[in-house]
């Protein structure tokens, strides 16, 4: 896939903040006996993460707005009509405790004139094992260079990820909530699950990075506070 120019600046901003991480991860790793070092330190590794997208955004979009997932925001001007969200580290949780599930998420928005907020590009980058997955509107879902289709098992048996703490276990299915839901939705699109679950109060940020979904085929739907990613 050829990128855009949008795009293209989304990749090189969490590669270069990625290299960090890498290096943080292995320290980490290193610090497991003692927990408050390790938070600590994981903190730190948030706020270099910050800073580093901030100064790439700034360097080649310095006119677009920039809002963090925990609420921290840049805003350039009043009606701006492109901003980036990100997720510095999802799965901060994992990454603290040397777990190797969480990634770095960024994706462009577009405002529209009814000032519905759409995503036009994104990536996902799941540092350790280094799965960086991708995608624009109308362009197909991407892992690395390979073109992605979300599964096409049938609902007998389904693997589902939820991050629903109500969320009711059967028979037929098998549930998992990997800590960080970037990646669980990079791994739908992947067809590594075949269903997602997510609850709105816990993930509002989330449909910035629901593209990738529906651009390897997926369906997307909303059902009470929840919405729901299928493969069918």
């Amino acid at each position: 896939m050829r990128y855009s120019a949008n795009l293209n600046i989304i990749i090189k901003a969490i590669e270069k903040a990625s290299n960090h991480v890498a290096r943080d991860f292995v320290e980490l790793e290193n610090l497991q006996a003692n927990p408050l070092s390790a938070n600590k330190f994981a903190s730190l590794t948030l706020s270099r993460v910050r800073q580093i997208l901030i100064d790439e955004f700034t360097k080649f979009r310095a006119d677009y707005d920039i809002i963090f997932a925990d609420s921290q925001k840049i805003i350039r001007k009043e009606n701006n009509e492109y901003c980036f969200q990100i997720i510095i580290l999802d799965g901060v949780e994992n990454f603290s405790r040397a777990h190797p599930d969480f990634t770095i998420a960024v994706a462009l928005q577009h405002i529209t004139a009814d000032k519905k907020y759409e995503t036009i590009a994104m990536a996902i980058n799941k540092i350790i094992g280094g799965e960086l997955y991708y995608c624009e509107k109308g362009f197909g879902a991407y892992l690395n260079s390979r073109r992605l289709r979300v599964s096409k098992r049938n609902q007998t048996q389904q693997i589902i990820a939820s991050n629903c703490l109500n969320f009711i276990q059967s028979q037929k299915n098998i549930p998992y909530n990997y800590g960080c839901n970037t990646l669980a939705i990079g791994y739908f699109a992947a067809a590594r699950l075949d269903q997602i679950v997510l609850n709105h109060n816990l993930s509002p940020h989330l449909k910035s990075f629901l593209l990738i979904a529906k651009e390897a085929g997926g369906k997307v739907e909303e059902k009470g506070e929840q919405t729901i990613l299928t493969n069918l």
